[in-house]
């Protein structure tokens, strides 16, 4: 009886190892792409077109010739079309949605800094506008489960705006230096969760509220920086002396990174979760290099790119974990890169779009790809043969597996809008010459 009740506590053990180590983004089945839907977009050619897709829901945007902005909701499991409802709102321009957990974000476009133009919210189930608010060209607004951040550049202040109803939650006045100056960089604390999810064509997660207690990173005028609840504007924590507003910031889990924009920069590591001193990662050892790009890669990691001299055929990749020292490896010509665990993307533009996958210890498992390659979670990539374009036509995608690197090839979006295509590990869906259209590229 003893040996049983041993044997079983080892089986639960070992169960419950293998569910903890095992690989939390497998291998996406890929197939070739296949037309799920193609929902139409107005009776005339659209002028501009986009999308938005959160988990099962895919949000689709065009403009009406009253100037209002035409949503449209459907199933991106079925391609089935939910709802169709225009805004109340008008602009002359419109720059895009941005999806929600329940709600759809439309933003109008503004040809200068401080344009006001709309901002509205409509309900993710029904379509019906909650509500709308004038914002600066300038603004920038973060979400999070059910606030809007608005970074209010003439008032100098962030506002928490409920989701719901739009009205005001908080305010938070930004920090001011000595000559009464307020300008502001804010940044959202990352988590691996949200950054092993599908990511836009910068990295930028798709999902980032998929851990709680959302929070952002604020860089005052006065090289002061701020940790701030973004449900309640509590001010989690402050430091000063840290960052100048053109220095790279990277927020991550418990970390904050900073590379001061200069040469024989530092990079260093900031716990938000205490006062502690911040630990030096990485010292460039001379004037030359600069760093270009920085991304948190992996636990208490943080990769960057550094040009010597502005020779950019001499870019590094710099991967700096805390307590486990520093790896260098070469990068010529890449311009940022995208995490996926400690692995890193790597994007080059010139001559022509090609992508680098580097495994964690620098050894490229895919190399010099042509055209561009986005996350669609941190296991799994898809790649456009080419850069994506305003203008219709068609697009070849490919799927790689990132551990791997190994390439499956998808077949092509046939006559798109590509720069409006957004995705989840399933589904892409797109703006095409008049309708819009889903294409399903895997089963899991």
């Amino acid at each position: 009886m003893v040996l049983g009740a041993v044997l079983a506590l080892v089986g639960v053990a070992t169960a419950t190892t293998l569910y903890v180590t095992r690989d939390r983004y497998p291998d996406l089945e890929f197939d070739s792409v296949r037309e799920l839907s193609r929902p139409p977009a107005g009776a005339e050619r659209p002028a501009d077109m986009w999308t938005a897709v959160l988990g099962d829901r895919a949000y689709l945007g065009y403009p009406l010739p009253d100037d209002r902005l035409e949503v449209v909701a459907v199933d991106a499991r079925t391609g089935d079309e939910l709802w169709r409802k225009p805004t109340d709102v008008r602009a002359d321009d419109w720059e895009g949605l941005v999806a929600v957990p329940g709600a759809v974000v439309v933003r109008a476009d503004a040809p200068g800094d401080s344009t006001l133009r709309p901002l509205a919210v409509l309900d993710g189930r029904s379509g019906t506008q909650r509500w709308q608010r004038p914002v600066r060209g300038d603004d920038d607004v973060y979400f999070a489960d059910d606030t809007a951040v608005l970074v209010d550049r003439g008032a100098a202040q962030l506002v928490g705006l409920r989701l719901t109803n739009g009205g005001v939650k908080w305010t938070e006045p930004n920090p001011r230096d000595q000559y009464d100056g307020s300008r502001t960089k804010v940044r959202p604390v990352g988590s691996d969760e949200a950054s092993g999810g599908p990511g836009f064509l910068d990295g930028t997660p798709r999902d980032p509220w998929r851990s709680k207690g959302r929070r952002l990173v604020q860089v005052g005028a006065d090289r002061s920086v701020r940790l701030i609840d973004m449900a309640s504007g509590s001010v989690l924590r402050r430091w000063g002396n840290v960052a100048d507003l053109d220095d790279l910031v990277v927020a991550h889990e418990d970390r904050l990174y900073v590379a001061t924009n200069e040469g024989g920069y530092q990079l260093l590591a900031y716990d938000l979760e205490s006062d502690a001193e911040p630990v030096v990662l990485y010292r460039s050892g001379s004037d030359e290099p600069r760093p270009k790009d920085l991304v948190a890669c992996g636990e208490r990691r943080a990769c960057l790119l550094q040009v010597p001299n502005n020779d950019v055929e001499r870019t590094e990749v710099v991967a700096a974990t805390e307590g486990e020292g520093t790896k260098r490896w070469p990068a010529p010509g890449v311009t940022s890169l995208v995490p996926l665990g400690e692995q890193v993307l790597a994007q080059r533009e010139y001559p022509k779009s090609t992508v680098t996958l580097f495994d964690a210890a620098g050894k490229p498992v895919l190399r010099d790809r042509g055209g561009v390659a986005v996350r669609l979670d941190e296991g799994n990539l898809l790649v456009f043969a080419k850069a994506p374009s305003t203008v219709s036509d068609n697009r070849v995608l490919a799927g790689v597996w990132a551990e791997s690197g190994e390439v499956d090839e998808l077949g092509e979006l046939e006559d798109v809008r590509s720069t409006s295509c957004s995705w989840n590990t399933q589904v892409i869906a797109c703006g095409a010459e008049k309708d819009f259209v889903l294409y399903r590229f895997a089963d899991n």
